[in-house]
């Protein structure tokens, strides 16, 4: 992937299902229903990832109970997220980076053009299979080796959504690190 200053701020590269498609008109804000439905998947996917915090020695057991609710409650929701997803069709995961600004995909056949519009649907986490939307039109495409690699900047989303997909994308550039120094130890 290319690097580019698009992105405004932090961004991390994943590996994710994405589904792209171009629109007619230009877009220039989000739906009240898409900015609703955007924060309430990323409230939940931030959620998953939430673990229980430590509890002081006079609340173990409370905290022992809590914990095993947690990982029962995710057990279900896992549950729930493959019975769902057997429903809806998933698309192919490829590599993106994401940024509060801006997102670079790799797309492996016929690209969209220069200015085009488009909305792009990303699955952030399998355990939840409802899509992440944006909107925004594409800034550059570059030939890559195996398709193009195709930069959209997106239009604003409100403060609060911008804030938790900042705190998602600050989660995800932090496991990439925590990963990295792991490789590089073993």
């Amino acid at each position: 992937m290319t690097e580019t200053n698009e992105f405004g701020g932090l961004s991390c590269s994943l590996n994710l299902p994405l589904e792209c498609s171009s629109l007619a008109d230009s877009c220039s804000s989000l739906s009240p229903s898409v900015e609703s439905a955007n924060q309430n998947c990323l409230k939940i996917v931030l959620g998953l990832d939430d673990g229980m915090h430590e509890a002081p020695d006079e609340n173990a057991e409370l905290s022992q109970d809590l914990q095993r609710m947690d990982f029962k409650i995710n057990i279900i929701l896992e549950m729930l997220g493959q019975l769902v997803s057997q429903n809806i069709e998933i698309p192919v995961s490829t590599d993106i980076k994401l940024g509060p600004k801006a997102i670079q995909w790799l797309a492996l056949t016929s690209p969209p053009e220069l200015g085009q519009t488009m909305q792009i649907k990303i699955y952030l986490d399998i355990r939840f299979p409802f899509p992440f939307v944006m909107f925004g039109s594409v800034t550059s495409v570059i030939p890559a080796e195996t398709g193009y690699c195709v930069v959209m900047k997106t239009v604003p989303i409100n403060p609060y959504s911008l804030e938790l997909l900042e705190k998602y994308i600050f989660r995800c550039h932090r496991r990439q690190i925590a990963r990295m120094k792991s490789e590089t130890i073993t």
